[in-house]
């Protein structure tokens, strides 16, 4: 409607799938050869680029379109791994992820089908072989993954090793052989997740010390890595083989990683300082002053790939409006049709019937119940960090809740406060009942963030969700569908899954 109404990249309307933004011109240090000082390293990568730029640029690409090949021609090599896939694949949820024709009248075939070819035909990518350590570090997937429960089944037992790197005990955390305890907020100095809210970038900045034996993130990669490097020499191996079949060097890896001991465990000030020095977004301000200050406002997008996306100019005291790049100075879109496009005339959106926009109702997913189950984001917590925080429970009941509207909920004789189970075919749940005006019949609501272990027996709303892929997303092969980082590949969807609600006897 915005498109046809003419209402892209005008301010106060326009669309943005993710406003992200983050400090750019240092995406580099994750990928320059550390044998080299930063700065050579880095043109050493615009050097490695170029080809492929001076190619996008020939082909009449805007530097949207460049960015992009760029960062696909990566992920194809491997270095980037999309969970859902990986999980469907080597994770024992074929069953659940994979059961979208099981519950969708629509579905030609089953999903196996379309991702395989996707896979066999390079338009979706996933590792051959399953991993025998897995290191999880800034997440927590036995929360996030709808069917945790099956990853604790048939995903676990696989694993040699499973470490995690957190300042709190989360569910991934419970069930690892190792935990790694990480540094809080303010007892390390660091460079915020960008934000889709405003056109500002955060630090955070050292108060105290790391309590007893926890460490900054950084520190723990670093002691890591000087570990790895120390077992190598010892035992006499030097180089292994990436999944992309390229030879990296282990009796080096921490040598590499650190630029040849610029930026150790202790000195991640050091890196901080050349990171501010480097960007090329943030008004040129310093690692001293911001750390101070505290905050910076951003003054373009520079070369950053997510960044990208957002297609503008960042103007002094002005609010941010996507997309001005092509309707303003009328850029190219980074599609097929170097326009907005609606009609995608790829094979799997032809034969789904989908190649315009097109309403079909919600597939029955975990079976034909009456309810349908949604969700949405916590009031006092950011995803997980602080659900189980003694005193932010006390500014709600302190367990998790499912709302449901009075109608519904009279119809089953529950009273606000109960216990209620409820179930699908897929698997059952026991949680409070909060009966609200503001649910519409049909409906219930539980709020995520919540960790399983808050859930009676241990078991959260996440276990009866099957989530199926949409093969639409595993097309690929279509010049804007193509998977990369943080878009073009399956996610899971939960929304609308089916259910019934009973009250439990006391």
């Amino acid at each position: 409607m915005l498109t046809l109404c003419g209402h892209i990249g005008k301010k106060g309307s326009g669309i943005t799938g993710f406003p992200f933004l983050h400090i750019a011109g240092v995406d580099g240090f994750s990928q320059a050869s550390g044998s080299l000082p930063p700065a050579v390293g880095m043109l050493g990568l615009a050097l490695d680029a170029a080809p492929t730029m001076l190619k996008s640029y020939l082909a009449g690409h805007g530097t949207e379109m460049m960015m992009y090949e760029l960062v696909r021609r990566e992920y194809a090599r491997g270095q980037i791994t999309g969970s859902p896939l990986y999980f469907y694949k080597h994770g024992g949820l074929e069953e659940s992820f994979g059961s979208a024709a099981r519950y969708d009248p629509t579905m030609k075939r089953e999903f196996a089908d379309y991702v395989n070819e996707s896979i066999e035909k390079g338009r979706q990518n996933v590792p051959k072989t399953p991993a025998k350590i897995f290191f999880e570090a800034g997440g927590n997937f036995l929360r996030r993954v709808r069917h945790y429960d099956r990853l604790i089944e048939n995903f676990l037992p696989k694993l040699d090793l499973l470490v995690t790197l957190d300042w709190r005990m989360s569910n991934t955390a419970r069930m690892s052989d190792y935990v790694l305890p990480a540094a809080g907020w303010y007892e390390k100095d660091d460079i915020t997740w960008g934000t889709p809210i405003a056109p500002f970038g955060h630090v955070v900045t050292r108060a105290v010390e790391p309590w007893l034996e926890s460490k900054s993130d950084w520190a723990i990669h670093c002691l890591y890595l000087k570990k790895l490097q120390q077992r190598a020499r010892r035992r006499g191996v030097s180089i292994f083989r990436d999944r992309s079949g390229e030879e990296r060097r282990l009796d080096s890896i921490y040598d590499d990683f650190t630029f040849k001991g610029r930026y150790t465990e202790d000195g991640a000030e050091t890196l901080l300082t050349d990171m501010f020095e480097m960007a090329s977004n943030m008004g040129g301000i310093s690692w001293e002053a911001i750390k101070d200050k505290g905050y910076a406002r951003y003054t373009e997008l520079g070369l950053s790939f997510v960044n990208l996306g957002n297609a503008t100019d960042i103007e002094p005291d002005q609010t941010i409006t996507a997309n001005t790049w092509h309707t303003r100075d009328k850029q190219p879109w980074p599609t097929l049709t170097r326009r907005l496009q609606f009609y995608i005339d790829q094979e799997y959106f032809l034969e789904l019937e989908e190649e315009l926009p097109t309403h079909k109702d919600n597939p029955a997913i975990g079976g034909d119940y009456p309810l349908s189950i949604t969700g949405g984001h916590a009031r006092w917590s950011i995803h997980a960090s602080w659900r189980d925080e003694s005193h932010l429970l006390q500014l709600q009941r302190g367990e998790p809740l499912m709302f449901m509207s009075a109608a519904d909920s009279a119809a089953r004789g529950i009273a606000d406060g109960e216990i209620v189970r409820a179930y699908n075919d897929v698997g059952s749940f026991q949680v409070m009942a909060r009966v609200s005006a503001s649910v519409r019949p049909g409906q219930v609501i539980v709020y995520h963030g919540w960790e399983p272990y808050q859930f009676r027996g241990h078991e959260s709303h996440q276990v009866l969700m099957p989530s199926p892929l949409n093969p639409l997303q595993a097309a690929g092969g279509y010049f804007h569908l193509q998977p990369t980082m943080v878009m073009g590949e399956p996610g899971l969807n939960d929304r609308g899954t089916r259910v019934e609600v009973e009250r439990l006897e006391a």
